[in-house]
Protein backbone atom coordinates (compact mmCIF):
# COMPACT_ATOMS: atom_id res chain seq x y z
CA UNK A 1 0.00 0.00 0.00
CA UNK A 2 1.02 3.56 -0.84
CA UNK A 3 0.52 6.00 1.52
CA UNK A 4 -0.59 9.19 -0.37
CA UNK A 5 2.40 11.60 -0.94
CA UNK A 6 1.80 15.01 1.00
CA UNK A 7 2.79 18.10 -1.07
CA UNK A 8 5.58 20.00 -0.15
CA UNK A 9 4.71 23.16 2.52
CA UNK A 10 7.15 25.65 0.17
CA UNK A 11 8.66 25.31 -2.87
CA UNK A 12 12.56 26.81 -2.38
CA UNK A 13 15.00 28.51 -4.77
CA UNK A 14 18.45 29.49 -3.86
CA UNK A 15 21.79 31.14 -5.72
CA UNK A 16 24.73 29.63 -4.40
CA UNK A 17 26.28 32.25 -7.60
CA UNK A 18 26.51 35.07 -5.29
CA UNK A 19 29.09 35.96 -2.49
CA UNK A 20 27.85 34.93 0.99
CA UNK A 21 27.19 38.25 3.11
CA UNK A 22 25.63 40.42 0.81
CA UNK A 23 22.53 41.92 2.32
CA UNK A 24 20.66 42.95 -0.35
CA UNK A 25 21.23 40.22 -2.81
CA UNK A 26 19.82 37.80 0.33
CA UNK A 27 16.84 40.20 0.98
CA UNK A 28 16.62 40.11 -3.03
CA UNK A 29 16.60 35.44 -3.19
CA UNK A 30 13.73 35.92 -0.92
CA UNK A 31 11.60 37.77 -2.55
CA UNK A 32 12.39 35.79 -5.66
CA UNK A 33 11.92 32.82 -3.79
CA UNK A 34 8.37 33.85 -2.43
CA UNK A 35 7.48 34.93 -5.96
CA UNK A 36 8.47 31.79 -7.38
CA UNK A 37 6.74 30.01 -4.81
CA UNK A 38 3.19 31.66 -5.25
CA UNK A 39 3.55 31.39 -9.61
CA UNK A 40 3.88 27.48 -8.35
CA UNK A 41 1.19 27.49 -5.90
CA UNK A 42 -1.15 24.36 -8.21
CA UNK A 43 2.60 22.65 -9.52
CA UNK A 44 3.28 22.75 -5.26
CA UNK A 45 0.05 21.05 -4.68
CA UNK A 46 -0.47 18.58 -7.05
CA UNK A 47 3.04 16.97 -6.85
CA UNK A 48 1.75 14.48 -3.72
CA UNK A 49 -0.88 13.02 -5.98
CA UNK A 50 0.99 12.82 -9.09
CA UNK A 51 4.11 11.04 -6.83
CA UNK A 52 1.24 8.83 -5.45
CA UNK A 53 -0.25 8.08 -8.86
CA UNK A 54 3.06 7.41 -10.23
CA UNK A 55 4.56 5.11 -7.63
CA UNK A 56 1.49 2.81 -7.53
CA UNK A 57 2.10 2.53 -11.50
CA UNK A 58 5.86 1.88 -11.31
CA UNK A 59 4.71 -0.48 -8.29
CA UNK A 60 2.58 -2.87 -10.59
CA UNK A 61 4.95 -2.77 -13.45
CA UNK A 62 7.26 -4.19 -10.86
CA UNK A 63 5.17 -6.85 -10.55
CA UNK A 64 3.33 -5.87 -6.83
CA UNK A 65 -0.06 -4.98 -6.52
CA UNK A 66 0.36 -1.44 -5.16
CA UNK A 67 -2.43 0.74 -4.52
CA UNK A 68 -2.83 3.97 -2.57
CA UNK A 69 -4.21 3.77 1.09
CA UNK A 70 -6.96 5.17 1.63
CA UNK A 71 -7.85 6.72 5.37
CA UNK A 72 -4.73 7.97 6.33
CA UNK A 73 -5.17 10.40 9.50
CA UNK A 74 -2.05 13.06 9.57
CA UNK A 75 -1.27 15.27 12.49
CA UNK A 76 -1.40 18.55 10.98
CA UNK A 77 1.94 20.25 12.04
CA UNK A 78 3.45 17.36 11.08
CA UNK A 79 1.78 15.70 8.19
CA UNK A 80 4.27 13.22 7.61
CA UNK A 81 4.88 12.01 11.21
CA UNK A 82 2.68 8.94 11.18
CA UNK A 83 1.68 6.18 13.45
CA UNK A 84 2.63 2.92 11.32
CA UNK A 85 0.08 1.22 13.67
CA UNK A 86 -2.61 3.24 13.31
CA UNK A 87 -3.01 2.80 9.67
CA UNK A 88 -6.06 1.25 7.99
CA UNK A 89 -4.07 -1.65 6.77
CA UNK A 90 -2.34 -4.59 7.58
CA UNK A 91 0.01 -4.86 4.64
CA UNK A 92 3.57 -3.76 3.77
CA UNK A 93 2.96 0.72 3.46
CA UNK A 94 5.08 2.36 1.59
CA UNK A 95 5.65 6.12 2.97
CA UNK A 96 7.63 8.44 0.57
CA UNK A 97 7.80 12.16 1.48
CA UNK A 98 9.65 14.93 0.01
CA UNK A 99 12.59 16.94 1.56
CA UNK A 100 13.07 19.79 -0.26
CA UNK A 101 11.66 21.01 -3.90
CA UNK A 102 12.96 23.86 -5.40
CA UNK A 103 15.69 25.18 -8.01
CA UNK A 104 18.72 25.59 -7.58
CA UNK A 105 21.98 27.35 -9.01
CA UNK A 106 25.15 26.23 -7.96
CA UNK A 107 28.14 28.77 -7.16
CA UNK A 108 30.09 29.55 -10.14
CA UNK A 109 26.97 28.96 -12.48
CA UNK A 110 24.27 31.51 -13.27
CA UNK A 111 21.51 28.62 -14.31
CA UNK A 112 18.97 27.35 -12.16
CA UNK A 113 17.87 23.53 -12.12
CA UNK A 114 15.53 21.39 -10.40
CA UNK A 115 16.18 20.13 -6.97
CA UNK A 116 13.95 17.26 -5.83
CA UNK A 117 15.05 15.70 -2.95
CA UNK A 118 12.92 12.93 -1.19
CA UNK A 119 13.05 10.12 1.23
CA UNK A 120 11.34 6.65 1.08
CA UNK A 121 10.21 4.02 3.68
CA UNK A 122 8.64 0.45 3.05
CA UNK A 123 7.47 -0.66 6.23
CA UNK A 124 5.50 -3.59 7.94
CA UNK A 125 2.56 -1.78 9.35
CA UNK A 126 2.35 -5.25 11.53
CA UNK A 127 5.49 -4.61 14.13
CA UNK A 128 7.36 -1.45 12.14
CA UNK A 129 10.21 -2.90 10.70
CA UNK A 130 11.76 -1.15 7.74
CA UNK A 131 12.06 -3.41 4.98
CA UNK A 132 13.10 -0.71 2.50
CA UNK A 133 14.68 2.83 3.28
CA UNK A 134 16.24 5.09 1.23
CA UNK A 135 17.17 8.97 0.41
CA UNK A 136 17.10 10.21 -2.93
CA UNK A 137 18.43 12.77 -4.85
CA UNK A 138 17.41 14.74 -8.08
CA UNK A 139 18.56 17.33 -10.22
CA UNK A 140 20.81 19.63 -8.22
CA UNK A 141 22.38 17.23 -5.64
CA UNK A 142 22.33 14.25 -7.67
CA UNK A 143 25.72 13.13 -7.72
CA UNK A 144 25.73 10.74 -10.84
CA UNK A 145 23.21 7.39 -11.66
CA UNK A 146 23.36 5.73 -8.84
CA UNK A 147 20.45 4.03 -6.49
CA UNK A 148 20.00 7.14 -4.32
CA UNK A 149 20.72 9.94 -7.06
CA UNK A 150 19.03 10.82 -10.10
CA UNK A 151 20.62 13.12 -12.79
CA UNK A 152 18.03 15.72 -14.28
CA UNK A 153 16.97 15.76 -17.55
CA UNK A 154 19.31 18.41 -19.21
CA UNK A 155 17.31 20.39 -20.92
CA UNK A 156 15.83 21.16 -17.86
CA UNK A 157 18.04 24.64 -16.71
CA UNK A 158 17.40 28.24 -17.09
CA UNK A 159 20.17 30.78 -17.38
CA UNK A 160 18.38 33.38 -14.78
CA UNK A 161 15.41 33.38 -12.41
CA UNK A 162 13.56 36.05 -14.63
CA UNK A 163 13.64 33.45 -17.42
CA UNK A 164 12.58 30.56 -14.81
CA UNK A 165 9.96 32.09 -13.86
CA UNK A 166 8.60 33.35 -17.30
CA UNK A 167 8.55 29.79 -18.12
CA UNK A 168 5.98 28.15 -15.72
CA UNK A 169 4.90 25.64 -17.57
CA UNK A 170 8.66 24.29 -18.84
CA UNK A 171 9.19 24.20 -14.88
CA UNK A 172 5.85 22.30 -14.17
CA UNK A 173 7.66 19.66 -16.80
CA UNK A 174 10.81 19.35 -15.33
CA UNK A 175 8.55 18.65 -11.97
CA UNK A 176 6.72 15.94 -14.29
CA UNK A 177 9.79 14.78 -15.35
CA UNK A 178 11.27 14.46 -11.88
CA UNK A 179 8.46 12.61 -9.93
CA UNK A 180 8.03 9.87 -12.67
CA UNK A 181 12.30 9.54 -12.65
CA UNK A 182 12.24 9.72 -8.65
CA UNK A 183 8.70 7.23 -8.41
CA UNK A 184 10.39 4.72 -11.46
CA UNK A 185 13.95 4.75 -9.41
CA UNK A 186 12.05 3.69 -6.12
CA UNK A 187 10.00 0.80 -7.82
CA UNK A 188 13.45 -0.47 -9.40
CA UNK A 189 15.40 -0.07 -5.96
CA UNK A 190 12.29 -1.73 -3.77
CA UNK A 191 12.14 -4.89 -6.44
CA UNK A 192 16.14 -4.85 -6.15
CA UNK A 193 16.07 -5.05 -2.19
CA UNK A 194 13.26 -7.23 -1.39
CA UNK A 195 11.97 -10.55 -2.50
CA UNK A 196 10.10 -10.99 -5.58
CA UNK A 197 6.26 -10.59 -5.02
CA UNK A 198 3.90 -13.14 -4.72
Amino acid sequence: MVIPVAPINKLHTENKGIPIGVLWQSIADRVKGSEFNERMESVRRDMGPKLTAALVEQLNAQGYQAQALEGVVRPAASPDNLDYAKLPTSEPVLHVYFNEVGMYSARFSSDYVPRVNLSAYLMDSKDGDTVYSETIYYGADASGDTSGSVPANARDRWGSFGELVARPGDVARSYDDAVTALATRIARNIRANTAPPR
